[in-house]
């Protein structure tokens, strides 16, 4: 399943989170990528997005706008 294809089942899954441990069982990044959303307030996900963003030298913003997509404030 490529990106877009996972993003569109996500958008359509009653419970999204189900969808992506059911899809990290035979993919080891995903998994991890789980652990550390599991339990976490969206602003906790939302900070450590930017740290990620940060260190990696991506701009959030850009990237969201390549994507077509609108970056909630």
């Amino acid at each position: 399943m490529n990106p877009l294809q996972m993003l569109g089942a996500l958008q359509k899954a009653r419970n999204p989170m189900d969808l992506l441990k059911q899809l990290s069982a035979n993919n080891p990044q995903l998994k991890r990528v789980i652990e550390v959303m599991d339990g976490k307030s969206p602003q906790e996900l939302k900070a450590y997005v930017q740290n990620v963003a940060k260190t990696q030298g991506i701009d959030l913003n850009n990237l969201a706008q390549k994507m077509g997509l609108q970056l909630p404030q």
